[in-house]
């Protein structure tokens, strides 16, 4: 992907420069909770590179949680808020391990991006990734689930996604890549942070995915563990 394909895409979003960094409680609760899931209860002293930090709603949060964050952005006008906001820019071009050093990173996340890079690009990506992790440190991803049909609205209603990917191909990414353990499952979905109204929801779609979820896959999927809902949330760690 080129910066010109992202024309207008700032606008589209939404993103303007007041909000940059902005978090809401559900947000961090949110961030928090699928932090926990990999195993990681503080991010103080720890070292974050961010993969496409966008409008830096999770890279303000970890810088806050006392993480050190370093980030990558297409955009100049966003690697320029990202700079005045205290996040460590690098340049997503070149070699990622060698501009944060190779094994220093505790954890690599990246929110919504690998749907915008070709298969390619994800597998000169990935493994980059992997060297820029220590021993036993691991990456945090997100993307539409391509197992699921109901994520075609979020997949297909961005003009810049260039993949789909199910659990199956990003368990085949990672492991050509060098990653030792693969864990794909759907995104948290916290109660705390989310209002009266939002927990009550979720504690309904919490139950009717438990329901559903199974009967879909084994009615019209011929059984196995797809990831069904709208998003998919993986970790690949390294050894």
């Amino acid at each position: 992907m080129t910066e010109a394909s992202y024309q207008g895409y700032r606008e589209w979003k939404a993103w303007k420069a007041c909000d940059f960094g902005r978090f809401s409680p559900d947000e961090a609760a949110t961030f928090a909770e699928e932090l926990r899931r990999c195993g990681i209860g503080s991010l103080q002293g720890r070292r974050v590179l961010e993969v496409g930090f966008g409008n830096g709603g999770f890279a303000s949060w970890a810088r806050g949680e006392g993480a050190e964050v370093f980030g990558t952005e297409l955009l100049p006008e966003l690697q320029e808020l990202g700079g005045k906001a205290g996040l460590r820019v690098i340049d997503a071009a070149a070699p990622l391990a060698g501009q944060v050093g190779a094994g220093t990173m505790d954890l690599v996340v990246a929110l919504d991006v690998f749907e915008h890079l070709g298969i390619d690009r994800l597998q000169a990506l990935l493994p980059d990734l992997r060297d820029c992790l220590r021993p036993d440190g691991c990456l945090l991803g997100r993307v539409p689930s391509g197992d699921s049909p109901f994520s075609n609205a979020i997949q297909h209603g961005d003009l810049t996604h260039r993949s789909v990917l199910g659990s199956s191909a990003i368990h085949q990414l990672a492991v050509a890549a060098g990653f030792v353990d693969v864990e794909t499952r759907e995104p948290a979905l916290p109660l705390r942070g989310a209002g009266c109204l939002g927990a009550v929801r979720r504690l309904l779609v919490r139950a009717g995915r438990r329901i559903a979820f199974p009967l879909i896959a084994r009615v019209f999927m011929g059984g196995g563990h797809p990831i069904l809902s709208p998003n998919m949330v993986f970790v690949l760690r390294r050894s």
